[in-house]
């Protein structure tokens, strides 16, 4: 899977968290509708998130552990998240080895979005602020069996997947440079998702373009589109 925001990582300065001590807000989630209001809390080094992924559950509180800095307040390089259940003081799920320098202007550092469609929130981190608009996304799905979190490296490898609950389908926005745009569309099989369809816009001129639409069929690539666009 194309990935373009790799050869930006090197230039993404891994920055630190400046967060104010003892001060505590609230603020709005990316989360399924049945999930409860998400608040947070800000420490020295720690952001914590309570989200209710699902009616049967207790509420979760996610604590994203961060290095810190007065130098910027508007990344936090985050090193684990630790999960805990209901009231919970001692977490029962820590994921660990994280060095991900998530921005927060890109919105709240960590969402829950149903991301494989079967009725549980799984959460996902941002990993890093690209120089573009291609946004790389850490993943975990919800194991409704050990009630865990399991890392998606399949979906860590989609480039700002955005999730349609109606179609089941993941949809990936990309640029390549400032003249080819594309969108990848991604469908759920065996559990996995699998890439079945990309479609792609490349300039020629200003307000002229190459359409290319192709699909999987049978196993192969087929293209099933290609023409000339102009823009009105």
């Amino acid at each position: 899977m194309y990935r373009p925001w790799v050869a930006l990582a090197a230039a993404t300065c891994c920055l630190l968290l400046g967060a104010c001590r003892g001060k505590e807000d609230s603020v709005s989630s990316s989360s399924p509708s049945r999930q409860a209001a998400e608040t947070k809390t800000k420490a020295a080094n720690a952001t914590t998130f309570r989200l209710r992924i699902h009616p049967t559950l207790p509420e979760y509180s996610f604590t994203l552990v961060s290095d810190r800095s007065s130098d910027n307040s508007q990344t936090l390089q985050v090193k684990r998240i630790e999960i805990r259940r209901g009231g919970e003081t001692e977490p029962f799920q820590i994921i660990e080895g994280l060095d991900a320098a998530t921005p927060l202007q890109l919105g709240p550092p960590l969402s829950m979005v149903d991301m494989n469609f079967d009725g549980y929130g799984d959460i996902r981190l941002i990993e890093l602020q690209p120089a573009g608009p291609n946004v790389p996304y850490l993943n975990w799905l919800f194991d409704p069996a050990s009630g865990r979190f399991v890392e998606s490296r399949a979906l860590n490898e989609i480039t700002s997947p955005q999730f349609d609950a109606a179609t089941r389908e993941i949809r990936s926005e990309w640029r390549d440079g400032p003249t080819r745009y594309g969108t990848d569309i991604y469908v759920y099989k065996q559990g996995e998702p699998v890439l079945v369809r990309k479609e792609s816009k490349e300039y020629r001129q200003p307000g002229v373009y190459t359409l290319r639409v192709s699909q999987l069929v049978d196993g192969a690539w087929k293209t099933v589109e290609q023409r000339e666009v102009r823009e009105p």
